[in-house]
């Protein structure tokens, strides 16, 4: 009879990473589930609640923790794989996206490219987002962080001859530029002092709303909640106005947060990815996607993509929608 050899183990350096393994697979599991813990806390306004989002937005860096952490467990124990199987709250629990995803819109109906950049306050190089503006196209563009001396070089950006500027020495300058007509425009200042730019685009026979929005950063319980509170008022507005609207900017949000809780009842929903957007160092790799283009329900998505970096350290997103019932222009 052949006598059994005891095993002897691995290595010290995979008993090591195997420990370490065997409880990264359940905190990055506990990871994936804080936007179900963040929505369950909504409306308490409490430190918790601003915490758990705060942990939310993470959800690349758990994704990846997971799968590598159960590909190193499951050497010595294959069971460790069934971890896995939380891998589909990555997907499930990020704020529903518009409908039609890649619609292939009617031949005659029109297609409207909207972009969205935080340049960054520091940068006054324009020559990047030039480049890129150039082949994009864009028929709107909104721009977050930029300064006076920012906003003067976008005189040689040719092709938007409708603009509304409101730039200013800190972080929350705000741009609105478009092709189209700008019938209305409106600077709304909060109790804060920040702007938001509210503006009517006159755009194939059509009234588009669209609003350009960057709130304060999460720093505090205060700012979450006047965040969070912000953006829904958004929606409703865009809601109500019965218009097509769109809402575009750097958030300071993920699609996990609770600032998108039940979003899309209010009538927004996302038209960007979850594509990371900050930091741009590595082309997102790791990061959050805090820049967004939300839509109501009047709009398709084409096409979007995150763009190339502009001497930021945000990535620009973009955008291509059209109107589900899109009827020709009458003059």
């Amino acid at each position: 009879m052949r006598e059994l050899v005891p095993n002897q183990g691995h290595g010290p350096l995979h008993r090591f990473l195997d420990k370490r393994a065997r409880w990264l697979a359940p905190a990055c599991v506990l990871g994936l589930a804080t936007p179900l813990i963040s929505d369950g806390l909504v409306g308490l306004s409490g430190t918790l609640e601003w915490i758990v989002d705060l942990a939310s937005h993470w959800q690349w860096l758990y994704l990846s923790g997971l799968i590598l952490a159960c590909t190193i467990a499951s050497f010595n124990d294959r069971r460790l794989v069934l971890w896995l199987l939380a891998l589909p709250l990555f997907w499930l629990t990020a704020s529903a996206p518009t409908s039609d995803v890649g619609y292939e819109k009617p031949p005659n109906a029109r297609v409207l490219t909207i972009v969205s950049a935080n340049v960054n306050l520091e940068n006054r190089d324009t020559t990047s987002l030039v480049r890129w503006l150039a082949e994009a196209k864009p028929d709107a563009l909104v721009l977050q962080e930029v300064s006076p001396e920012y906003a003067k070089k976008l005189d040689a950006l040719l092709g938007f001859p409708f603009r509304h500027l409101v730039p200013r020495n800190d972080p929350f300058g705000i741009v609105v530029l478009s092709r189209f007509p700008i019938t209305h425009v409106q600077t709304v200042k909060d109790e804060d002092g920040i702007e938001h730019i509210d503006a009517l685009i006159d755009w194939n026979c059509k009234q588009i709303r669209l609003t350009a929005w960057h709130p304060m950063p999460p720093i505090s319980q205060y700012d979450h909640t006047k965040r969070n509170h912000q953006l829904l008022a958004l929606a409703k507005k865009a809601k109500a106005s019965g218009q097509p609207a769109i809402v575009a900017g750097d958030f300071n949000a993920t699609p996990w947060s609770s600032a998108f809780s039940k979003l899309d009842q209010a009538g927004l929903r996302r038209a960007s990815g979850l594509t990371p957007t900050w930091p741009a160092v590595g082309r997102g790799w790791m990061g959050i996607p805090i820049d967004h283009v939300l839509v109501t329900s009047q709009w398709s998505i084409v096409e979007r993509e995150v763009g190339p970096n502009l001497g930021s350290d945000h990535l620009p997103v973009l955008v291509r929608i059209a109107l589900r019932d899109d009827k020709e222009c009458k003059h």
